[in-house]
């Protein structure tokens, strides 16, 4: 029997498993070594991130105390006195509106003498490296010398922190001057309390702002690996506080603003460098350009909301903070945005301005009335004149008849009330029905001149004039008058000036009721508290409005407090107005202008209602008169590569 033979195996196949075999393993090998390598590399990472967030952490915490050390009584800036000196910082005015307020050239700023060392003003982790004025300038509220640089030193150098678990670092921070300037932290107009200012009792306190860039480096030194380098992470922040000027738009309202109609529009100019640049009836549309007058930069505000309607023009922004906790004010922006030069954009809220008790001067009061003199034959000028700061009374105009009961001006006071009626007849100028009487107070802000109800015009023919009358000067020494209302209905004016209108030679017809309009150089600061309302009314009427040089001067150079509830500022008809005003407790409505209504100035009040063909022509002078400025804040944070 013959035995089947098997088919021979080829050589060829030998040891094919063996190398599959080994193979499978070199790649389990190799993934499980991935495997191995990544979750090392993940662990290391993770640690890296790890102590590098705490040492991050750690210099935040240096920031922190940066932030607390400006913040605390261990710091006291270079006064403004001392800045305005020159002697240790170069610096340049910036705005002399109300008063001298200083900048220093160049950023960082740089300490040019009398430092503790001279270049940039920076606080370093020594006494020998930082430059900062020395203790003898920098004082305390009570006089005490603090030595800024020694505190820093002391505060900020190589300090310990403990995360409560048994770990902890180091921080080291030092601080660059970027930028020094002055602002007034005040309301300009009421007496600035506890402010160590030489014009604190006009509402000026100066103050250093201030913007500092500070490094802290951390450093974290626990639980670290053997052999492992302490983390170290390096933030750059600034610092700066805030600071909210009052009259920093052309109209705000701390509850709300309407505006609607047509031609009802803001826009800017700078009184600084001299007239609105074009027509005043009217806004312009462009935002460049060389005359003094642009579509821009004359925004409006609220504390609550807005409402545009019709064809408005908002030559900037359109700001609401919706803070107002008066809940018939209404909150956001609604209507058309096409008319607005800028954004629509949600802000912090501005302060509640001062209010005035002037109850303390006993008002409401009645007397004395000042009213032009009614009456008379051929259509006379008919004249008030308030001379105020006066060392003598005046003396009447040649020839003048006395009203029934009235006289020459009564001595001992520093303050006249003159009403008379001028006529031109017969090539001869007569003064008739002349009164003069002495008002209460000195001109102060404690002890303001007293008078009752002011008005002016009213009816038709010539018009009433009042003029309220004293020397130039600095808005620094304003002339204060408080007032129970004042009315000025159709072709009546109120003057301001430094001269009283003349009594010219008996033959010789040059004679104006008005006081010859100030110039910048010429110009008297009032300031006027009014217990119940303003109201402009009428064609033509006017108030401290110069048709030849509009907005010129300052308007900050009438600045009218209205303490009345409701409507406490009315604007209506051909109303004009050159002036800084502040409406607390009232609301202040402006409309029906006609054609040559113009408002020069800033309005700050409840509620603000323009409508009806009412330009409103921004000062960005008075950005800077009044404000008030809340602590440092940390402004930004970033984490440079190293």
């Amino acid at each position: 029997m013959m035995r089947q033979s098997q088919p021979n195996r080829r050589s060829g196949d030998s040891g094919v498993a063996l190398i599959l075999v080994l193979l499978s393993l070199l790649v389990l090998t190799t993934l499980a070594a991935a495997m191995v390598f990544s979750a090392r590399s993940e662990t290391l990472a993770s640690y890296n991130y790890r102590i590098g967030t705490q040492a991050e952490y750690v210099a935040l915490a240096g920031v922190q105390k940066a932030l607390n050390f400006f913040n605390s009584s261990r710091y006291v800036p270079l006064s403004p006195p001392n800045a305005a000196l020159g002697t240790y910082y170069t610096v340049s005015t910036y705005a002399n509106t109300p008063v001298n307020l200083y900048f220093t050239t160049g950023s960082p700023v740089t300490c040019t003498s009398n430092c503790t060392h001279s270049g940039s003003v920076k606080l370093f982790t020594s006494a020998g490296a930082s430059a900062y004025p020395p203790a003898s300038v920098t004082l305390d509220g009570g006089g005490t010398q603090v030595d800024v640089v020694a505190n820093w030193t002391a505060a900020m150098n190589n300090q310990a922190i403990s995360d409560g678990i048994g770990g902890g670092g180091n921080y080291t921070v030092t601080a660059s001057l970027l930028e020094y300037h002055t602002v007034n932290n005040a309301f300009f107009g009421v007496p600035a309390a506890g402010c160590p200012d030489s014009s604190a009792g006009v509402g000026i306190c100066r103050q250093p702002f201030e913007v500092w860039q500070v490094r802290s480096t951390g450093t974290w030194n626990s639980n670290l690996g053997a052999g492992a380098a302490r983390p170290t992470v390096e933030v750059v922040a600034t610092i700066s506080p805030i600071f909210l000027p009052y009259y920093g738009f052309g109209l705000y309202g701390l509850c709300s603003v309407a505006m609607s109609g047509t031609q009802v529009c803001t826009d800017s100019y700078n009184s600084t460098y001299g007239q609105y640049g074009a027509s005043a009836t009217g806004c312009v549309t462009t935002t460049t350009g060389a005359t003094n007058a642009q579509f821009a930069n004359s925004g409006v505000g609220s504390n609550g909301g807005i409402t545009l309607n019709g064809n408005v023009k908002v030559g900037g922004d359109v700001t609401y903070a919706n803070t107002s906790s008066d809940p018939s004010c209404n909150t956001g922006f609604s209507g058309s945005t096409t008319g607005i030069a800028g954004s629509v954009l949600t802000g912090p809220p501005i302060p509640q301005p001062p209010s005035i008790d002037m109850t303390a001067w006993g008002y409401p009061v009645s007397t004395p009335k000042v009213e032009p003199p009614s009456g008379g034959t051929g259509n006379p000028d008919r004249v008030i004149n308030i001379r105020t700061k006066v060392s003598t009374p005046p003396t009447p105009p040649a020839g003048a008849t006395f009203a029934a009961g009235g006289g020459a001006c009564p001595a001992g006071f520093s303050a006249y009330i003159e009403s008379y009626r001028h006529n031109y007849s017969g090539g001869v100028n007569t003064y008739s029905n002349y009164s003069c009487v002495g008002v209460l107070g000195s001109g102060t802000s404690t002890a303001p001149y007293l008078v009752g109800d002011v008005a002016a015009g009213g009816g038709g023919g010539t018009p009433g004039s009042v003029n309220l009358i004293g020397p130039s000067g600095s808005m620094a020494a304003p002339i204060y008058m408080a007032i129970n209302s004042i009315a000025i209905g159709q072709n009546g004016i109120i003057n301001t000036s430094s001269v009283a209108p003349s009594y010219p030679a008996a033959t010789d017809n040059t004679f104006t009721p008005n006081s010859p309009a100030p110039t910048a150089a010429t110009a008297t600061p009032f300031v006027l508290n009014i217990k119940n309302d303003l109201s402009i009314v009428g064609g033509t009427a006017n108030m401290n409005y110069n048709a030849s040089t509009p907005g010129v001067p300052s308007p900050a150079y009438m600045t009218v407090n209205i303490q009345g509830t409701g409507t406490a500022l009315s604007l209506k008809g051909q109303a004009q107005l050159n002036g800084m005003i502040n409406v607390p407790n009232g609301d202040a409505t402006l409309g029906g202008s006609g054609s040559s209504g113009a408002f020069f100035g800033a309005i700050l009040a409840q509620n603000v209602t323009d409508g009806g063909n009412y330009p409103v022509h921004y000062d960005l002078a008075l950005q800077k008169v009044s404000g008030q400025m809340f602590q440092a804040q940390i402004l930004s944070v970033t984490r440079p590569k190293m």
